[in-house]
């Protein structure tokens, strides 16, 4: 029973993907200069889960694809949040952590089609630049000097939420995948179908987030707008 789940979980976890990325492309033209960083970011993702899903049903490892998959979300995700936090000092040093990730990852990545286990390095510290993206946007949120009539209208929370569920959800993954490998197989899979289920939720969200139109915001001190009196 719990296999069938753990194989039901992951052929369903590419739905939300296809999903996500339609949307992107159809609405494209009315996302906001940040948001659309998430649609070739969404295509990246699709296109490795099919070369991924491809090799794994011809027995072939798949595992070689992790760091290059790491490392253009990573892009994708910086380049959104530099024009969403703009102009703020996070912002200004995005360019100089991308570039030194992508050279980190460039130098320490090995193609090994024979290598058996996940490399958690890359992932971990994706997932710490990422969720300081995540605080930062959110602090600027509570902080700012304006009113947003309807919050849940901004596409950049909804994919803030969305990282934030799944990069702090999916670090202690990340570090202790090798391990609980070694200790059973089995336990390894149900892992990984946990992050298989925190996957799904994160596309639904970034979905959510293509779907919704922002709102203006106004100033906090801004005065009332004044009704205006027709005559009958």
């Amino acid at each position: 029973m719990m296999e069938s789940v753990q194989q039901f979980i992951f052929t369903f976890s590419i739905v939300p993907v296809v999903v996500a990325t339609l949307v992107g492309l159809a609405r494209y033209r009315r996302l906001g200069p940040a948001p659309r960083y998430l649609v070739p970011l969404l295509l990246a993702c699709l296109l490795v889960e099919i070369v991924a899903r491809t090799l794994r049903h011809y027995h072939r490892p798949n595992l070689f694809l992790a760091p290059i998959d790491t490392a253009l979300e990573f892009t994708f995700l910086a380049l959104m949040y530099r024009r969403a936090l703009w102009p703020s000092a996070l912002s200004r040093c995005i360019p100089l952590l991308l570039a030194g990730f992508l050279l980190g990852s460039a130098l320490t990545y090995s193609p090994r089609l024979d290598v058996a286990q996940f490399s958690p390095v890359q992932h971990f510290i994706e997932s710490v630049l990422v969720l300081a993206f995540v605080g930062s946007y959110f602090y600027r949120e509570a902080t700012r000097k304006t009113v947003t009539r309807r919050l849940e209208r901004e596409p950049m929370l909804w994919i803030s939420a969305a990282l934030l569920l799944y990069f702090l959800s999916n670090s202690f993954i990340f570090l202790s995948s090798n391990y609980v490998l070694n200790l059973s197989e089995e336990l390894s899979r149900q892992v990984w179908a946990i992050h298989g289920v925190l996957y799904i939720f994160t596309n639904v969200l970034y979905t959510i987030a293509l779907c919704v139109s922002p709102v203006n915001a106004q100033p906090a001190d801004a005065p009332a707008p004044v009704p205006r009196v027709t005559q009958s």
